[in-house]
């Protein structure tokens, strides 16, 4: 009865896998044991596909016992089922639910199902988030877009005897009858948005090491902290940003790296106050309070955080700059994504903040509630451009170049907070790593598709440039509810790949510290297989890729350090210097032609300026070849004083 309800439903592509051999202690699933799935029980050890076509719609989360016995927990049993139950009520906050099972060694999985498909690169990263957050989750069945595997519920096991529900059969039957939806998918990347960062940053797993509870501010179970509620005023009514349920992670390593020793490496962060703003900023984000900061100064663990506060002369002083940096972390964690949801103005989901939010939090400002507003659309903008990349909307090079420019409207939006951009197609151009001619004809493509990604608001005029509009196409309205995962700021591309090429950019994006396959890069990155070898070649060769066992992860080598070595830097400022002089030259023509009258030169005006004077003064000679129009105007923030 429990496969018959579960695994059919469950199990992606119509297809299961049985285990007819055992070999040192694993079962495998060779191909040839493949079978139609079925609501009838299989006679051998059977599992069921995760991904089909590298789609998903389920979580399927595989709690670990030897992984306990690994980590040294006294109960592997016992921390497994904590773990498990504790991503439970992690999926309950988020407003989702789910059901699990266990197997009759005390293994335990958690189903999570969707109601929509999720790609195989989202799922990925989510797997491996879960991975770093707790001891005992085994991520391999989300990792393997062709192989991944799960036993479900009422399967066989190897031990003998089979999967049993840990919930009601009638629970089990009403969450796979109301699968979860885009608000929770979207509160979950909230809530794990630590771990997705440390991914992106390739920064090192931390370890679970238990702590005193008078240091890290709560009871310990194996070394992990239980938070309190979603957001929260502490007794002292200082704002802090606590995770939804699951164990509360230490920082990352260089972040608790530079509070215990006080180094810092000054081409990250200029100064001493931007490194002691940068741990405190981190502490925010995993969760913690300003309280358990202090108890960590006090108790003498953090030195360095402690030395960086020397320079005032008075405890009073050294109190009211740490907390002034506290509130600024606060606050800096709560926008810095410009995209991201923020945590302190009630739900984390697509629509206009609640009024309120939970905890007393003080509604936002008007203006405040427009910014987020937008910065909200432009996410969901991303999505519905995902969607269109990965069901190659666009082609061959084409796709090459369009995501490069779609991707610098996408930072232009964020950088002004708006789905209505200004910027010159020189600025797109150096946020695009292109060529400033390539950026114009592709707008042009691009305004001029059914159902297009942008719309041309104003066309250009004077020193004004073009304006834009961002929207969702209305075929891919779904997708855009569908939150596509992408820590940080989005859009633009690194100056690096100015040498290296776009599709080292996707490919380079796609890379974190767990090894990648290489059969897998190419339906991640959306490029052809040999475009994504190229790739990997010419980051392997500037250390930007490494290749180990199991795939390839990202190198050591720093974007910034490949970059100067190949002297893109000098590049880029020649390109400036030239963007600044035709902006000039063609300001100082606007001021000749306003001379001598009106500025509006359409050809029905009545008395328009006389030809020959025109060609006395001389438009710039770059002008000839203009593809787009005048430079846009000086003041967005990208070409300073232009």
């Amino acid at each position: 009865m429990t496969w018959a309800l579960c695994a059919p439903r469950l199990g992606a592509g119509g297809r299961a896998r049985l285990s007819r051999t055992v070999a040192a202690g694993k079962h495998r699933y060779p191909g040839r044991d493949e079978i139609a799935l079925t609501v009838r029980l299989p006679a051998y050890v059977a599992a069921v596909y995760v991904y089909h076509h590298g789609l998903t719609k389920l979580l399927p989360a595989d709690f670990d016992v030897k992984k306990a016995v690994v980590a040294g927990s006294a109960d592997p049993v016992g921390l497994v089922g904590w773990e498990s139950a504790d991503l439970a009520r992690l999926i309950n906050r988020c407003g989702g639910h789910s059901f699990g099972d266990r197997s009759p060694a005390g293994g335990r999985h958690r189903y999570v199902p969707w109601a929509a498909n999720i790609g195989f690169g989202d799922m990925r990263r989510v797997a491996l988030a879960l991975a770093r957050r707790y001891v005992t989750f085994d991520p391999s069945p989300m990792l393997n877009i062709r192989e991944g595997l799960i036993t479900p519920p009422g399967a066989w096991h190897r031990s003998g005897g089979f999967r049993e529900l840990t919930d009601p059969v009638s629970h089990a039957q009403r969450v796979l009858d109301e699968p979860n939806g885009p608000d929770v998918w979207s509160r979950l990347l909230d809530a794990l948005q630590p771990e997705l960062e440390a991914l992106e940053t390739a920064e090192p797993r931390p370890e679970p090491v238990a702590e005193d509870a008078a240091v890290t501010g709560g009871p310990v179970l194996e070394g992990l902290v239980l938070p309190g509620p979603e957001w929260a005023v502490d007794e002292d009514g200082v704002d802090w940003f606590p995770r939804s349920d699951g164990p509360l992670p230490r920082l990352s390593p260089l972040r608790e790296h530079i509070a215990k020793t006080g180094e810092f490496n000054p081409r990250v962060y200029g100064s001493p106050s931007e490194a002691r703003q940068a741990v405190l900023a981190s502490a925010v984000s995993c969760g913690w309070r300003l309280a358990d900061v202090a108890a960590r100064m006090r108790a003498g663990h953090w030195p360095g955080l402690v030395g960086f506060y020397a320079r005032y002369k008075t405890d009073q002083q050294r109190i009211h700059a740490l907390q002034s940096d506290w509130k600024n972390a606060v606050h800096w964690v709560a926008r810095r994504e410009l995209g991201r949801e923020i945590h302190t103005r009630g739900v984390t989901h697509g629509g206009v903040p609640e009024e309120g939010g939970p905890g007393g939090a003080a509604p936002p400002t008007s203006d405040e509630a427009k910014v987020i507003a937008e910065l909200r659309k432009t996410r969901r903008w991303y999505s519905a451009y995902v969607a269109a990349v990965r069901n190659q909307r666009w082609k061959g090079q084409k796709l090459i170049t369009v995501r490069r420019v779609l991707g610098a409207m996408l930072k232009a939006a964020q950088l002004r907070h708006s789905m209505v951009i200004g910027f010159g197609v020189r600025e797109l151009a150096l946020l695009a790593c292109l060529d400033y001619s390539t950026v114009a004809g592709t707008l042009r493509e691009l305004r001029e598709e059914t159902d297009p990604f942008i719309d041309l608001v104003q066309e250009h005029h004077g020193d004004q440039p073009d304006i834009y509009q961002l929207i969702v196409p209305q075929g891919y309205a779904e997708a855009a509810a569908w939150r596509s995962l992408r820590p940080g700021r989005l859009g633009g591309v690194h100056p690096v790949f100015r040498e290296l090429g776009g599709p080292a950019a996707f490919v380079y994006a796609e890379l974190t510290d767990v090894p990648t396959r290489a059969g897998d890069l190419p339906g991640l990155a959306v490029l052809s297989s040999s475009a994504v070898n190229d790739a990997l070649h010419d980051l392997a060769d500037h250390g930007m890729a490494l290749r180990v066992i199991g795939g390839w992860v990202r190198g050591p080598a720093d974007p910034d350090t490949v970059a100067e070595h190949l002297g893109v830097p000098d590049l880029v400022n020649r390109i400036v210097a030239k963007y600044r002089q035709q902006r000039e030259e063609w300001r100082a023509f606007l001021a000749i032609v306003d001379a001598f009258g009106p500025t509006d030169l359409e050809p029905e005006e009545e008395d328009p300026i006389p030809l020959e004077d025109l060609v006395a003064v001389g438009p710039p000679p770059w002008m000839e070849a203009e593809p787009h129009g005048p430079p846009a105007a000086a003041g967005t923030g990208i070409l300073p004083n232009l």
